[in-house]
């Protein structure tokens, strides 16, 4: 079964309300090191969300200390999937890096990142069976003693901006 991961690069503007603690400024959009989509590895996919086929999208806005690591994630809209939600803002937390921000006075500072993570298998698993007419499971259908299951691979592959 193949596997792809697309994160989508979109960042999106933060309103004006959000102010700097210090300077009364509004927080700065973090501007990331290197391509997001690298921060998911290939096999980066949950076997679990794999196997059941759990797909979907899950937005979330980063927030980026002084230094320009990540600090915190949250999940802005669910990919309807905890796992994905989960793993998406692990690795962006782990991963991600970003270029320090500075204020008005030159002054490194806090900042947010917005994106979207696509999590979508190319060939998610057959749906289950149906059950007999009796209402009993079917019986397991026989496979032949010599095949051999073919590995899988996830890609990380970066969506379209927006």
């Amino acid at each position: 079964m193949r596997v792809a991961v697309v994160l989508a690069l979109a960042a999106f503007a933060f309103p004006s309300v959000a102010q700097a603690q210090d300077d009364d400024e509004p927080i700065p959009t973090a501007k990331p090191i290197g391509n997001p989509g690298s921060w998911i590895p290939q096999d980066g996919y949950p076997p679990a969300a794999r196997a059941t086929g759990e797909q979907g999208r899950v937005s979330f806005t980063l927030s980026i200390d002084d230094t320009g690591r990540v600090t915190d994630c949250k999940v802005t809209k669910s990919s309807e999937s905890p796992l994905l939600d989960e793993t998406t803002c692990n690795f962006m937390t782990a991963n991600g890096r970003f270029e320090v921000a500075r204020n008005k006075k030159n002054k490194p500072t806090p900042s947010k990142w917005s994106s979207s993570m696509m999590w979508k298998l190319e060939n998610p698993p057959p749906p289950p069976p149906p059950p007999a007419a009796n209402g009993a499971p079917l019986p397991p259908v026989p496979t032949p003693a010599k095949s051999t299951p073919t590995p899988t691979k996830s890609v990380p592959t970066p969506a379209k901006k927006r």
